[in-house]
C-alpha cells in the first residue's frame, strides 16, 4: 500500500509542472482578445467600443495568491473572505482591460468563453489585489501599471462593474462602466492536463481500484 501512495504523490508532482493546456476559445459581445506585446497603463491602449482580454499564460505560483470572485453568481469589487490559492499551484492568468478613449464615459458588455476542460478558480476584481499579482503572473512582453491606482480595479461608480460566472465556471461575461481611467480584471484558471498526464493520473486511479478490491477480498 506504501508503494501505492508514494506513486500517487510521484504522479501529482510530476502533473503540477507536465505539459498542460489552456486558451480562450471564443469571446462575444464587445470582448476582444490581445496578443503581447500589449500595455496596461492608462490612456496607452484606449478603445470605447472594446473590452480587451489578454492571455497572460501559464504560471507554477510562487507564492500563495487571494481571489476575491470564486462562485457562480454576479459580483463587483468583493470584499473579504478572500479564495487562497496556494503556491506550487498550476495556473492559467488572463488580464481584462477597458479603458475608453480619452475622457469619455462608455459602457460595455463581454464575454470570455474558455477551451472545454478549462475552469475558472476565480478573479482578482479588486485593485491592491491586482497590484500584488502583476509581477506574479504577468506576461513578459506586456507592460503594467507602476503607479497606484485606487481605481484600477472593480468600481461602483460611475456605474457598478460586476463579472457573472456561470455554474460551469467556465465563461465569464463582464459588464464595465469607465471614464478616467481602466477598468481591470485577472482570471485565474486550472488549464487542462496534456493527454499524457491524464493518462498517468487515470492509471494510479486504476491501480488503486484494483488494490481495494484485492483488499476486500
Amino acid at each position: 500500500m506504501n508503494s501505492f501512495f508514494g506513486r500517487l504523490g510521484s504522479v501529482l508532482a510530476v502533473a503540477s509542472t507536465a505539459p498542460a493546456f489552456a486558451d480562450v476559445a471564443f469571446t462575444t459581445g464587445s470582448m476582444v482578445e490581445v496578443f503581447a506585446p500589449y500595455s496596461f497603463v492608462t490612456g496607452e491602449n484606449e478603445s470605447s467600443s472594446a473590452i480587451a482580454i489578454l492571455d497572460e499564460g501559464l504560471t507554477l505560483l510562487p507564492s500563495d495568491v487571494e481571489l476575491n470572485v470564486y462562485t457562480p453568481g454576479t459580483h463587483g469589487d468583493n470584499p473579504p473572505p478572500y479564495l487562497i490559492v496556494p503556491a506550487g499551484t498550476l495556473v492559467q492568468t488572463y488580464l481584462v482591460h477597458f479603458d475608453p478613449t480619452g475622457t469619455s464615459f462608455a459602457t460595455l458588455t463581454g464575454s470570455v468563453v474558455f477551451e472545454p476542460g478549462e475552469v475558472i478558480i476565480g478573479l482578482q476584481t479588486h485593485t491592491p489585489l491586482l497590484y500584488v499579482t502583476d509581477p506574479l503572473v504577468g506576461h513578459p512582453l506586456a507592460t503594467y501599471p507602476a503607479v497606484f491606482d485606487d481605481f484600477r480595479g472593480f468600481e461602483t461608480l460611475p456605474g457598478p462593474d460586476s463579472v457573472t460566472l456561470p455554474l460551469t465556471m467556465a465563461s465569464a461575461s463582464f459588464t464595465l462602466f469607465a471614464e478616467l481611467g481602466v477598468d481591470h480584471a485577472r482570471i485565474f484558471t486550472i488549464p487542462v492536463p496534456s493527454p499524457s498526464t491524464l493518462a498517468a493520473v487515470m492509471s494510479v486511479g486504476a491501480l488503486g481500484a484494483i488494490r481495494r478490491r484485492r483488499d476486500a477480498v
